[in-house]
């Protein structure tokens, strides 16, 4: 019955801009940027979660809020990737498309985790 069925598992290719970091390093130096950038890793890692369940819970508006909560935090860090997905989704909220959305939502989660650990594999290099 299910022969003819293939799964598939998406990739998504990561992006994490250095300047936004290197910038903050220069203007507020290194202690501090860690800071800053541990927070913000933080504040996106909650609000990825909290995004999913405003989704899951048909809370639109809140879904949108959230998202463009996500957009100011990852571009502070240099995180386009999950910046821009988060933009889609934002933009998207109110045509009413509920299985982009559903789509979307999941490469959120997706691009969200893998932008994370991309830059949190990049902390032992020099800014």
């Amino acid at each position: 019955m299910f022969d003819n069925v293939v799964g598939c598992r998406p990739i998504d290719m990561i992006y994490v801009d250095p300047a936004p970091l290197k910038e903050m390093v220069r203007a507020r130096g290194l202690p501090r940027t860690e800071f800053i950038t541990s927070t913000a890793m933080e504040e996106i890692a909650e609000r990825l979660s909290t995004a999913e369940a405003a989704w899951e819970a048909g809370e639109f508006a809140r879904l949108s809020k959230i998202c463009r909560s996500i957009i100011g935090l990852s571009e502070e860090i240099g995180l386009e990737s999950l910046a821009q997905v988060a933009g889609c989704i934002a933009g998207d909220v109110g045509r009413n498309d509920t299985n982009a959305l559903a789509a979307l939502v999941a490469r959120l989660v997706r691009v969200g985790e893998a932008s994370l650990s991309a830059l949190w594999d990049l902390g032992h290099l020099r800014l």
